[in-house]
């Protein structure tokens, strides 16, 4: 009776294991995308100073003059971009219309003015450095008193 018993439960769990579904492993590739746009960003901005195109009777203020100095602005960027510069705009100062201004960028990858040049091309790259300069001329003695003024720049990716 044991071996009935045995042969049974025996033949019980044979014919399970032919019925039974066979397992297999799967796999499933999950994808992910990203779209990384390109950017710039002013790192840096040293302020420039203004000089006198003569140091008595002066008609005219610039960086490069005598007593001036370029300002200073650095870049980075994660691709190629192009930056331009606007006339410089008095903030600060007795007002006057000038005959003649104008703002420049001077880099050792171009330059370019506020007075129809093309834009810089800039690499992509960090601490990119410009050197800015800006020139405003009175065509007649400019008045006593603290001048200020801005540029703008511009920078496309």
């Amino acid at each position: 009776m044991i071996r009935r018993s045995l042969l049974t439960a025996a033949l019980i769990i044979v014919g399970s294991a032919a019925v039974a579904p066979k397992t297999m492993a799967q796999t499933a590739d999950v994808p992910f995308t990203a779209n990384v746009g390109g950017f710039c960003n002013f790192d840096q901005i040293i302020p420039g100073k203004l000089g006198l195109n003569q140091p008595t009777n002066a008609t005219a203020l610039a960086g490069g003059y005598a007593g001036g100095q370029f300002a200073k602005v650095f870049v980075s960027c994660n691709q190629g971009a192009r930056v331009s510069i606007s006339k410089p705009q008095q903030t600060d100062g007795p007002s006057f219309t000038p005959i003649f201004s104008a703002g420049h960028i001077n880099s050792s990858f171009g330059s370019t003015s506020s007075q129809g040049g093309n834009p810089v091309l800039l690499p992509p790259g960090s601490g990119l450095p410009l050197d800015i300069d800006m020139i405003v001329d009175k065509g007649s003695p400019l008045l006593p008193g603290s001048y200020s003024y801005v540029t703008t720049l511009t920078i496309v990716p």
